[in-house]
């Protein structure tokens, strides 16, 4: 029996602005995928078999100025190196409210809703798991399990919407204060060059 095939959705934006929060660099998605789908080994285990569940897919999802303005260098170049990670792609929303204090997001949480639907009626994976932490995936996580795949949420326990981890199968707490926190935060290294962004308060 072929090993259990799990996709990665990840919320960049939310990962992004913790990471300023906590003046660390950059996540590695891939890196970060890799280490959840290791804590699912024991779903629907497989008697014998080696791997039960694998890593497929990651998105990571982001959002850029919807206004004409230039995304910041760093961050540009942040995004370059993530879509050179292997089997990882891009998923982009748009930016708008750059004039205010916290500017919005437009598309992201719909772009990773249609992208977990599709994938699971189309059976895809069989595990998703969903780095995130708003209420908002609550109805998608739902059906998602309704078509028999089996949901993880990954998210900070600070921020994290108490329905959303209710209604998922597992949650596996991540960022900067978990042990180890290299494994649930690692920074994203491109030949020594790490990616860090202005701190915010």
């Amino acid at each position: 029996m072929y090993p259990h095939l799990a996709h990665v959705f990840v919320d960049g934006a939310s990962l992004r602005k913790r990471a300023q929060e906590f003046d660390r660099e950059l996540v590695n998605p891939r890196k970060l995928a890799d280490a959840l789908v290791q804590r699912l080994q024991d779903w629907a285990a497989i008697p014998s078999s080696g791997a039960n569940t694998v890593l497929g897919r990651v998105t990571y999802y982001d959002a850029k100025p919807d206004d004409g303005t230039t995304t910041a260098p760093e961050l540009a170049e942040y995004w370059s190196a993530v879509e050179l990670l292997p089997d990882t792609q891009l998923g982009f929303g748009a930016l708008r409210g750059l004039n205010r204090k916290t500017p919005r997001q437009k598309g992201v949480d719909t772009l990773i809703a249609v992208d977990m639907l599709v994938g699971a009626f189309s059976g895809l994976f069989d595990v998703a798991v969903l780095v995130a932490s708003d209420a908002d995936f609550v109805p998608v996580v739902e059906e998602v399990k309704r078509r028999g795949v089996m949901v993880a949420v990954a998210s900070l326990s600070t921020g994290l919407s108490d329905d959303l981890r209710r209604i998922a199968d597992r949650f596996i707490e991540i960022g900067p204060a978990v042990d180890p926190a290299p494994r649930f935060f690692p920074k994203l290294d491109v030949s020594g060059k790490t990616f860090r962004l202005p701190r915010t308060a």
